[in-house]
């Protein structure tokens, strides 16, 4: 009877021992497996959710408050390089000229006699006031286009270029009528320099009626389309009584300065002075994101500043393309480009 139970008891150990075996072989196995998978997929095989919403994250970008499409990507561009100079700094129809960054003197183009685009639409003061030519044109289309309006003729054109010569005898004179008050007098004449005047690019308008009676302009009435519209023309009101602790000049509405398209829509279609839109250009430069803006007239611009970099400054621009560089009479350069139907 006890040999029986021995022999049962072996018997059942050797089973257990077996079983035991086998479920540590299989744990084993198991656990290699495990080790040679890696902690996670590769990209590659990611379930398609995974990646379908990766892909559906939106993607957002800086845009300006003047274009609010950015511009399409395109393939790159064969580039030139354009070399400006430190002299080119105080050259340009873009300089700011006030009486912390006077006139250089060292003008890029020509002047010629506004006289040159008489026309029975609006009166002069005299001749012999000298313009730059393309401000010219802009400045006659601008008056014959006010008057083919209104009918109005009695515009007068009394101010245009002054050397420093003729600046130094109107401040003189106003400074007299002021009784040698300084303050006062540069309020409303700019110190011999340091006046637009001297650029060609600005101009003042009065009013001369066909009985010899002269008047102010005010920008009022009918003429409050010329202050409102000058910008189509690349005009813009230079001097803004909003603005008179920036620009240091009383509000002028008579005085017009010359800028272009589309640098004058632009300045139109904020509240910037001209001094603020000039550090408001330093924002966008040449190794960052640039200004875009479609004109009204359907032209599209790209625009960035260049800090000077001393007796030389490189440029980087698409080989061929339009553009043109203004010096900012400050520290650097602006760069216009326009761009074609495919940018």
């Amino acid at each position: 009877m006890i040999r029986r139970v021995v022999t049962t008891l072996t018997g059942l150990l050797l089973i257990a021992f077996i079983a035991a075996a086998v479920v540590w072989l299989i744990t084993a196995a198991v656990n290699k497996n495990r080790k040679d998978e890696p902690d996670n997929p590769p990209i590659a095989e990611q379930s398609g959710e995974t990646a379908q919403a990766e892909e559906q994250q939106p993607v957002t970008e800086e845009v300006t408050q003047t274009d609010p499409e950015a511009p399409p990507a395109s393939p790159p561009e064969e580039m030139q390089t354009v070399t400006v100079t430190e002299a080119d700094i105080g050259k340009g129809i873009l300089i700011l000229v006030n009486r912390q960054h006077p006139y250089s003197f060292t003008s890029d183009y020509e002047l010629i006699d506004l006289f040159t685009f008489k026309s029975s639409s609006y009166k002069f003061r005299d001749t012999g006031m000298m313009f730059a030519p393309f401000a010219g044109e802009k400045l006659n289309e601008m008056l014959v286009d006010f008057h083919n309006r209104t009918g109005n003729h009695i515009i007068n054109i009394i101010s245009a270029y002054r050397d420093i010569d003729t600046q130094q005898r109107i401040y003189d004179s106003k400074l007299k009528y002021y009784n040698g008050d300084v303050e006062t007098t540069e309020k409303w004449v700019a110190v011999p320099g340091s006046s637009e005047h001297h650029t060609g690019l600005a101009v003042d308008l009065g009013l001369y009626d066909d009985n010899g009676e002269s008047y102010d302009y005010d920008g009022k009435g009918e003429y409050a389309w010329i202050n409102e519209n000058c910008w189509k023309y690349g005009f813009i009101v230079r001097y803004d009584s909003a603005k008179t602790d920036l620009t240091g000049i009383a509000y002028e509405p008579w005085h017009f300065r010359y800028l272009g398209l589309p640098h004058a829509e632009i300045i139109a279609s904020t509240t910037y002075c001209y001094e603020e839109y000039i550090d408001y250009l330093k924002s966008f430069p040449q190794s960052g994101q640039h200004l875009f803006f479609t004109s009204y007239t359907g032209e599209r611009y790209e625009i960035f500043y260049v800090p000077s970099e001393g007796k030389e400054t490189k440029i980087e621009l698409p080989k061929d393309c339009e553009y043109f560089i203004s010096g900012n009479n400050v520290d650097g350069f602006i760069v216009t480009v326009t761009l074609n139907g495919d940018s």
